[in-house]
């Protein structure tokens, strides 16, 4: 979260009546909360903590710590699915994928807080609407066990928005841009590190930072690091997402009203055509 998530309504009163999310968050630190807070908005999430602490973040906005195992192939879905099965619904998942030697534990704790902080990176970028604080939510199942301080987790969230907008301008609206690489990535992209060659692989035009992000199992934060770097460089091209919508079509002039129809001409003959009754109809044949 950032200090610019302001203005939220909470739906259900606090002791400290915070005026924004850090506000809240720092409130329920004090009363060592365990529980969640629903944020709702255009960029909305679920923040869970356990005695004050900050243990996970889950938001449409940003992969889960499952999405980056999955999508990195640091875990495969087979050895995914036997986990989950050997932990059951409500068991131990992230003891279990260390246990079966999946993951090492450091390693699956790395992941779990980079998904933490970058959730609430991204979450950062929009107002929130309102928030609900419930303590019987379930917890998710991989998180960081230590927990995060929110204050910490504010400064970190705010240094990183103030690093992207130096180079992006508005991150908000840069994250929602298309990218494609340049002619000059596309000719040289064989001497490009491995992390610019994903990146311009999967950047086809029609994809912003965010897909890219979901596509490659990273971050939203690091992909748009990385963007930025390589848009300095001329390696790549953004564009709005209006830019991709059809022209409409030009303005038709009004149609002038007809012209009455010229009266036939008559026979060269020079006699009238011959008229016939209104009333006059073929006679029966029965």
């Amino acid at each position: 979260m950032s200090d610019e998530m302001s203005d939220g309504t909470q739906q259900q009163p606090h002791r400290a009546s915070p005026r924004n999310v850090p506000g809240l968050l720092l409130s329920l630190q004090q009363d060592r909360f365990s529980g969640a807070v629903s944020i709702a908005g255009s960029i909305g999430g679920t923040i869970h903590l356990h005695r004050g602490t900050i243990r996970a973040i889950e938001t449409p906005g940003a992969p889960t710590a499952e999405a980056l195992l999955l999508k990195s192939r640091r875990i495969g879905e087979p050895e995914w699915d036997a986990a989950c099965t050997a932990a059951g619904p409500d068991g131990p998942l992230d003891t279990t994928l260390v246990d079966q030697g999946h993951i090492s534990a450091a390693e699956l704790e790395i992941v779990c807080v980079g998904a933490l902080y970058d959730a609430a990176f991204v979450m950062a970028l929009s107002t929130p609407d309102s928030w609900q604080v419930d303590r019987e939510a379930p917890t998710p199942r991989l998180s960081h066990r230590e927990g995060t301080d929110p204050r910490r987790l504010t400064e970190e969230t705010s240094r990183r928005v103030r690093l992207l907008a130096k180079s992006l301008g508005s991150v908000r609206e840069f994250g929602q841009e298309r990218v494609r690489p340049s002619a000059r990535a596309t000719a040289g992209i064989g001497r490009l590190s491995a992390r610019y060659r994903d990146i311009l692989l999967s950047a086809d035009g029609r994809r912003s930072p965010r897909d890219i992000a979901f596509a490659l199992g990273r971050g939203v934060y690091p992909v748009l690091l990385d963007i930025s770097r390589m848009k300095a460089l001329q390696l790549i091209h953004s564009r709005s997402p209006r830019s991709l919508r059809p022209p409409r079509p030009a303005l038709r002039p009004a149609t002038p009203a007809a012209e009455p129809a010229a009266p036939p001409r008559p026979p060269t003959g020079g006699g009238l055509p011959r008229r016939t009754p209104a009333d006059r109809r073929p006679e029966s044949t029965g």
